[in-house]
């Protein structure tokens, strides 16, 4: 009976899970499409459509901020309620005036909202789940969200030619007050406890769509920062114990970002039209097929990472998505060979998803002990939402005032310098314990065996490693 009953708590938990990765998905990618028409209706320039993008990066940066303290304050459940439903509102409203302000006004406030999906949807999984379906529904939520990606491309696709801007934008409301619904079917998580009660477990670290959750561990990988000393914990971090970690996944997470992963989700129509294609189906359905085989990449690489090793995945990922800048680099300057840039498209996607977007959040879970690992993967989060406004807001100016050759070869170059940074930096932490990669980044980058210490956590039992979830490469960030 017990074994029945946990079934069916995981079946509901899988369509929460379900249609929360659509809403982020979709709404991420809608504006790929929206914009096209959004632009003619407005008359917008290169960098009015920038802040089309970037308004919601700014709302996800914000809502990263206060999610954990909102969902410690009044449950994890409660707030993903109230993000939906505020979400639900905004977005009927959004497409109701056309004018830039209040686009991006109400683009920012749906950023907002999807910040706080962003942060606690893996917390709601971890502590929900039963273990034994923790790491399904996590990838589940992964596809669902890839799924909403696509379908934003094929909404747009299905509406180019009446032109209905606005109705692809109302798809976001439609998925949201779903997610409202089916919420309801869902009790509040078994871990959470209001403030000042006693909690049977920390909750685990909100580490963000494509996060890593440890499946195998028990809930509660990870405390979230303490709201009263915020200033106590960036000291901490980046005093002489963490100092060298936090660097690291500083640093990696800009890296992964500012190779250009946003500006190919985020305006991929336009850069498949600079190529010389013009029908809606090679601007709008072309991009949502790379999404796809970026997805499966993704999948591939969780099979993969563990025999071919953290550090030999993220330098094959990356060289992947520099031949695929330099494709993109040689299709505009030789120009007539527009399916060469597809390719290129191809394998920049095929290569985040296979690399940084399934790597970067386990070597910040895995560098932090319990108590730092919320902190440690924020600290990551942050510079990787900054590299992706500045693609949202620069990219499309960039493209237009220096053409595509200088703009891709300036991206490749940037992938090169992330290569040669994960060469020298990154280390190959397969087979290691917890313990061991602590001991690492807290003793000068030197394994224990090699300072002439034993191992940590080889002697007892095998800690679990966090379960790899991908995150795809299209408009929704991280």
């Amino acid at each position: 009976m017990v074994a029945t009953d946990e079934r069916a708590r995981d079946r509901r938990l899988a369509l929460v899970v379900v249609a929360l990765g659509a809403t982020y998905g979709y709404d991420g990618a809608v504006m790929a499409g929206a914009q096209l028409f959004v632009t003619d209706r407005l008359g917008l320039s290169t960098t009015e459509q920038g802040t089309l993008h970037a308004s919601t990066i700014v709302g996800l940066i914000l809502g990263t901020l206060v999610a954990a303290r909102l969902a410690d304050a009044y449950g994890r459940r409660r707030t993903l309620v109230a993000a939906a439903a505020g979400f639900t509102l905004v977005a009927t409203l959004s497409p109701v005036v056309a004018h830039l302000v209040w686009l991006d006004s109400t683009r920012l406030l749906l950023g907002v909202g999807m910040g706080v999906i962003l942060v606690v949807t893996p917390i709601f999984i971890a502590e929900s789940a039963s273990a034994a379906a923790r790491g399904r529904i996590g990838v589940l939520y992964q596809v669902a969200t890839v799924a909403g990606v696509v379908s934003a491309f094929l909404v747009a696709y299905g509406l180019a030619e009446s032109r209905n801007w606005r109705l692809m934008l109302w798809g976001s409301a439609v998925l949201a007050a779903v997610v409202v619904a089916v919420l309801a079917s869902v009790p509040e998580t078994p871990r959470w406890r209001p403030a000042g009660a006693t909690r049977r477990a920390p909750a685990p670290a909100p580490v963000g769509a494509g996060a890593p959750i440890d499946a195998g561990a028990p809930v509660g990988a990870g405390a979230p920062i303490d709201a009263g000393a915020p200033v106590g914990v960036l000291r901490e971090l980046f005093g002489a114990r963490y100092r060298s970690v936090t660097l690291f996944v500083v640093a990696l997470g800009f890296f992964a970002q500012i190779t250009g992963v946003s500006a190919v989700g985020s305006f991929s129509p336009r850069i498949v039209q600079r190529m010389g294609y013009e029908g809606y189906f090679a601007i709008l359905v072309v991009p949502a097929l790379i999404q796809v085989a970026g997805l499966l990449a993704a999948l591939a690489s969780s099979f993969t990472v563990d025999r071919l090793g953290r550090r030999a995945t993220l330098l094959v990922g990356t060289g992947i998505m520099a031949v695929g800048h330099a494709l993109l680099v040689v299709t505009f300057a030789a120009g007539g060979t527009p399916v060469v840039g597809l390719v290129g498209l191809l394998c920049f996607s095929v290569g985040f998803n296979s690399g940084f977007g399934a790597l970067i959040w386990v070597y910040a879970a895995e560098g932090y002990d319990d108590r730092l690992r919320t902190a440690g993967t924020t600290m990551m989060l942050l510079p990787n939402l900054l590299a992706n406004f500045l693609l949202a807001q620069f990219f499309l100016t960039v493209l237009t005032a220096l053409g595509g050759t200088a703009t891709f070869t300036l991206l490749a170059g940037v992938t090169v310098l992330a290569w040669i940074f994960v060469l020298r930096s990154a280390p190959e932490t397969r087979g290691r314990s917890l313990d061991a990669i602590h001991a690492y980044w807290q003793g000068g980058r030197r394994w224990p065996e090699q300072a002439g210490e034993p191992q940590p956590g080889r002697a007892g039992e095998p800690q679990p490693e966090p379960v790899v979830l991908a995150q795809p490469s299209g408009p929704p960030g991280p």
